[in-house]
């Protein structure tokens, strides 16, 4: 008996030993690879002051109204690899990464919808680009170009929310699908900790379980890759995410939208019978009902995430963009 005893707790410690040992070494591989990094993919755009501390701000085209396109949570500007390019062609068009995600830098708490829509605003004014402006917001994205168009009405002529979120789905689809948010599991509390010890990274080797991230541009997909495997923004991205119903108040809080060109797009893949999705379909008509002048797509064949990072799939959205500005450009020049 002693002697097994002994056995076990030699075991046991070899095995807190081994876990030890692993997690060092994965957090040096993690520091080595976030380094290497920092050097292999420089900001795209430009880094501007809004108030101590910088955010990072691509835009490209000529043309007004202005798209400005926000994306959902632990997103980044290369997201936007395949939309940014094709909307260009037509009109002026600015993709960035919030305070902490991408190549921006930290900023100051709260990370709700209202701090990051006066961010925005700032950002946009120092970066010297003018409104009217067409939102764009994509997943969580949409609740904060909402909030962003309730404060500051004047510099919007458009929106369009992409599979966006509902500030009440959580209640909806859990009285549907009788299980609690995903952002209640704790999965995403534990990203930033994978993150530091090369787990995310390690994962997001296997192609099978980075294909979305990879249906991008070969440099946006190394781009995003790089920064869902940075610790930092996985630490910021979980700051807003820790903030989801003071966000989704707001949201709801906001007023309805009058007569402003409105489109809501809506995924259509192979779930578009799922109750989860019919819930979301209805939701989506629900955003789409806040203007007059609301209207409501389901792109058949569509992914949530495929709407950004399929090439096919983000020709269609950049397409509804145009059209949009196309119709917001013609309002702008009656008055």
């Amino acid at each position: 008996m002693k002697r097994w005893r002994r056995w076990v707790k030699r075991g046991v410690i070899g095995a807190v030993a081994a876990l030890v040992a692993l997690a060092l070494v994965g957090a040096l591989y993690q520091t080595l690879a976030t380094q290497a990094d920092r050097r292999n993919f420089p900001p795209p755009g430009k880094l501007v002051d809004v108030g101590g501390y910088r955010l990072h701000i691509q835009c490209a085209g000529a043309g007004y109204p202005t798209v400005v396109l926000e994306t959902g949570a632990l997103s980044m500007s290369a997201a936007w690899g395949w939309v940014q390019p094709q909307v260009a062609v037509h009109t002026r068009v600015c993709s960035y990464d919030r305070a902490g995600l991408g190549w921006s830098e930290p900023g100051p708490e709260p990370r709700d919808a209202l701090h990051i829509a006066r961010e925005l605003r700032t950002l946009l004014k120092n970066a010297g680009e003018t409104p009217p402006y067409v939102l764009v917001g994509h997943s969580s994205g949409g609740l904060l170009v909402r909030v962003y168009a309730d404060q500051y009405p004047e510099d919007v002529v458009g929106l369009l929310l992409l599979d966006s979120s509902h500030p009440d789905q959580d209640a909806r689809l859990e009285k549907v699908l009788g299980k609690p948010s995903f952002l209640e599991e704790g999965l995403f509390s534990s990203l930033p900790v994978l993150a530091r010890l090369g787990v995310l990274r390690f994962i997001l080797r296997f192609p099978a379980l980075a294909s979305r991230i990879d249906d991008l541009p070969p440099r946006q997909a190394a781009e995003a890759k790089a920064f869902l495997a940075d610790s930092s923004h996985q630490s910021a991205g979980r700051a807003e995410l820790a903030l989801w119903e003071e966000t989704t108040a707001q949201a709801r809080a906001t007023r309805p939208l009058g007569d402003l060109p409105l489109v809501v797009i809506s995924a259509g893949g192979m779930k578009t019978a799922s109750p989860k999705r019919q819930v979301v379909n209805e939701l989506h008509g629900e955003l789409a009902a806040l203007s007059s002048r609301g209207s409501h797509r389901i792109l058949a064949g569509t992914t949530h995430m495929s709407l950004a990072t399929n090439r096919a799939h983000a020709a269609q959205v950049a397409e509804a963009i145009r059209e949009l500005v196309e119709a917001t450009r013609a309002q702008v020049e009656k008055k």
